[in-house]
């Protein structure tokens, strides 16, 4: 007992007498722990934000009521029956709002919608407050909220332009109402209730509140019994249901944060191992003299995972701490955003648990190798007079290595070349790229010997003797070139993967645009939100000089023989809806029949074979579950991006059931394609929300949303990338330490302190190059086999994102100067007696 509380002291002195050591792995915990921390908390405040805003919503509704024709007389009814308090229609539009000079307000992140409004004394629920002007009366006046108000400069009376699906209207403000549950950014017009069932027919859903002595349960069941065409809920049970809903749906979120947190923390772990590998081996003639002491081999190597364990708790607890605050940053983006995310900040037992577990766990395994090397050291070590190199054969390793990355290949052929289901062969895929990382782990040390010197001697060339040094410093230690620079493979070759599919993407959504889509300019309303094309875009651009043919896309809720093209779910199937021959817009490759047809259905090949229909058949048409007519098989396509299973033209669909997606305009022969598309937008400028464009356009939108998911992921991936830039400062400045003799020599015979500094520097741009031209390659293999994975998945050939991957290549570069500069400034200021001396 007594040898074990001596070897516990001389662990936790040992700790806290070399700082800078402690300081920089607990660095490595900190940063993988801090995001897996962080993940948790800021999905538990946006939790308790929505769950908050739910609760809010839902305060003193009694009873949440569905129905299919609420109207202000409906309304009335019920709040005419004794067992009710008052009802409110509820319904909330989605619009574009502009100012009198015809001038949209971009509201970002945030939208724009219109909802019936009730004052303090008629809401059911929390009321919102009038702060200025008075409420609003018929469909020409509104009340705005106060934060868009104050956002936009709108004041009580001002004039603005409301454009609706179907309409545009002039409306004033008569007043500045502060809502209930704040709606950030969000732009909310509210209108007196019978003049928005006048605007936009009626609604769905009520709130109704219980009178005096009836509780909410007893109202729900009064109300379900007494009325057939309506389904009463209470709007506490409600609001439970929504918060669960919102709960599962941020798990997605939630598992997609620790995602990238295990990916640092796994980087990290290479790092801790390297950094306990290398104080092991410095601290050879330490636990040498501690065996000869009497320290048997077990309490050597339990010291050394007792010092694991400390690091361990102390980075967690850190990591924990720097979560909080980087979910306190974030908070304070989004507010600054116009994105109130509350107070809390999503701190519970799991937030706080999970990562000091989880790190002190990565921490203690990363470290039980070097734990046990240190047992083994034997007590005549002490008595060397210098520092021997650790020095077991590479070839086992490397082996071991070889096989594992033939394995993994092999897997990834197996996946892309011999297996149908796209969901086992991205499954392949995936143990293939895990077999082929661990195996470069394994034969890295191997597959840098003849590398890194190579590259040294290349990068050195120009700094005379002094790069042929740093070259020749680079081979001594393979292991320990090459665990600095897997941190560094494992984050490019994430980055240089996802770049990959990101651009075969853009690439793929690029040549389906301009092979499919034939129309010289394509029409269309806001791309984001549910906001339509307005009904009006065909009829105003039909008359433009120059406008050879106007063909509408819609979608509709119709079926054909009981089909529909998008399946939603029973209550939400709709189909795409041509005014004319599909052709006229789309670039069909038919395998039978015409896409040239003034009325019938046009399938794809996939859709044809599934349901056995033939060229020619003849199937009902429904439109909303009614019967309305019959079309007829006229074409047979090959599966494409833009019509999914069928596309259909009849007269049978009257127009206040389609929704315009798009509109199509070809120009007739000759005419100046720039003038054309500046006549469009004129004749269009009156909708306010219409965008031309051609088909470039059309894709390079794409490609916009496409380049901002890979922002998100790049930036989450930079994580891990800085974790491998502070594993290179790591293992540079322990090997300063490590060499502290070496370095004090080279002073010593005439090296200038700039020379050791670029030799340091030198060494380290070597190993970051390497890490990342395996990166490099590694994330090549693994993008191509998930690509060709994924071909069935509207995927083409593999583009490769060259400008990234040079970027990658010259920043690594730029990390080893980066990475170095601390330690080669710290192995410049070695004195050279003091260090021969030591």
């Amino acid at each position: 007992m007594a040898a074990t509380n001596t070897m516990r002291k001389v662990s936790l002195r040992n700790i806290l007498a070399h700082k800078l050591r402690l300081a920089l792995t607990v660095l490595a915990v900190v940063l993988g722990t801090s995001f897996i921390a962080g993940s948790f908390m800021f999905t538990n405040s946006l939790s308790a934000t929505f769950d908050s805003a739910v609760s809010n919503a839902f305060t003193g509704v009694d009873a949440a009521v569905n129905g299919k024709n609420f109207d202000e007389a409906y309304r009335q009814k019920l709040a005419d029956d004794p067992k009710v308090k008052g009802a409110n229609l509820r319904s909330s539009q989605t619009v574009v709002v502009a100012d009198k000079d015809a001038q949209p307000f971009q509201t970002g992140s945030g939208s724009a919608t219109l909802s019936p409004y009730y004052g303090p004394e008629d809401t059911v629920g929390q009321p919102g407050e009038l702060t200025s002007g008075k409420a609003p009366h018929g469909k020409g006046e509104v009340v705005i909220n106060d934060t868009a108000a104050e956002k936009y400069g709108i004041e009580v009376g001002d004039e603005l332009i409301v454009v609706h699906p179907q309409t545009r209207d002039h409306v004033t403000v008569s007043g500045i109402v502060t809502l209930a549950v704040s709606q950030g950014d969000a732009l909310v017009l509210e209108m007196d209730a019978p003049g928005f069932v006048e605007l936009y027919g009626k609604t769905s859903q009520m709130a109704v509140s219980a009178a005096e002595g009836v509780d909410a349960d007893e109202l729900v069941e009064h109300l379900n019994a007494t009325y057939e065409d309506i389904e009463a809920e209470s709007g506490e049970a409600l609001a439970e249901e929504l918060s669960d809903a919102i709960g599962s749906a941020l798990k997605f979120v939630n598992y997609f944060l620790i995602a990238f947190g295990l990916i640092a923390l796994l980087v990290g772990t290479f790092i801790i191992a390297n950094t306990f590998s290398m104080i092991v081996a410095q601290r050879t003639k330490e636990f040498a003299l501690l065996r000869a002491l009497g320290a048997s081999k077990s309490q050597i190597s339990r010291s050394v995972v007792l010092e694991a364990l400390v690091v361990g708790l102390i980075g967690s607890a850190v990591g924990v701490v720097a979560g909080v605050g980087l979910v306190a940053v974030i908070k304070a983006i989004m507010a600054g955003r116009g994105m109130e995310m509350g107070s809390s900040l999503g701190l519970s037992p799991l937030a706080v648990g999970v990562p000091i577990v989880l790190g002190t766990l990565v921490t203690v395994v990363s470290a039980w190798a070097p734990a046990r090397r240190a047992g083994a050291v034997e007590p005549v070590e002490a008595m060397r007079s210098t520092e021997q190199a650790a020095g077991s054969s590479l070839v086992a390793r490397t082996v071991c290595g070889l096989v594992a990355i033939a394995a993994g290949i092999a897997a990834a052929l197996v996946g892309v070349y011999g297996v149908e289901r796209t969901g086992v062969a991205a499954s392949l895929v995936g143990v293939g790229a895990f077999a082929i990382i661990v195996g470069f782990f394994l034969a890295g040390p191997a597959l840098s010997l003849p590398v890194v010197p190579t590259l040294g001697k290349i990068i050195g060339w120009p700094f005379g003797a002094v790069g042929a040094l740093a070259a020749t410093n680079s081979r001594r230690n393979p292991r320990r070139t090459a665990a600095t620079a897997f941190a560094l493979t494992l984050g490019v070759a994430l980055v240089t993967a996802i770049g990959m599919l990101g651009e075969t993407m853009k690439s793929s959504v690029a040549d389906t645009v301009d092979s499919t889509l034939t129309a010289d300019y394509l029409l269309s309303g806001p791309t984001n939100g549910n906001f339509p094309t307005p009904e009006e875009t065909p009829d105003l651009v039909a008359d433009v000089p120059g406008v050879a043919e106007v063909v509408s896309l819609s979608t509709a809720p119709v079926t054909v023989g009981g089909e529909a093209g998008m399946n939603y779910g029973p209550q939400a199937q709709v189909s795409m809806v041509f005014d004319k021959a599909p052709g006229a817009m789309v670039a069909f490759d038919m395998r039978e029949g015409t896409a040239e047809f003034s009325q019938g259905v046009i399938i794809s090949e996939s859709f044809a074979d599934k349901h056995g229909w033939k060229l020619g058949q003849t199937q009902p048409l429904e439109l909303a579950g009614t019967k309305v007519g019959e079309v007829e098989v006229k074409g047979i396509f090959a599966n494409n991006d833009v019509v999914q299973n069928l596309a259909v033209v009849s007269d049978k669909i009257p127009e206040e059931a389609r929704t315009i997606y798009m509109v199509g305009v070809n120009g007739e022969e000759g005419v100046d394609q720039e003038q054309l598309r500046a006549d469009l937008e004129k004749a269009v400028k009156e909708l306010l929300v219409v965008q031309v464009m051609s088909a470039q356009d059309f894709a390079g939108q794409a490609a916009s949303m496409i380049n901002q998911m890979l922002a998100i992921l790049y930036g989450l991936l930079s994580l891990a990338v800085i974790i491998a830039v502070l594993g290179i400062v790591n293992t540079l400045t322990l090997g300063v330490i490590e060499r502290r003799q070496e370095i004090g020599m080279l002073r010593a015979v005439g090296t200038a302190r700039r020379q050791i500094r670029t030799m340091i520097t030198l060494e380290a741009v070597q190993i970051a190059i390497f890490g990342a031209l395996a990166g490099v390659l590694i994330g090549f293999g693994l993008g191509w086999a998930f690509i060709e994975v994924l071909g069935d998945s509207g995927l083409e050939s593999a583009a490769v994102p060259g400008g990234l991957i040079a970027a990658m290549l010259g920043g690594s570069a730029l990390v080893g100067v980066v990475a170095a500069l601390w330690p080669a400034a710290r192995a410049a200021k070695t004195p050279p007696l003091d260090a021969i001396a030591d």
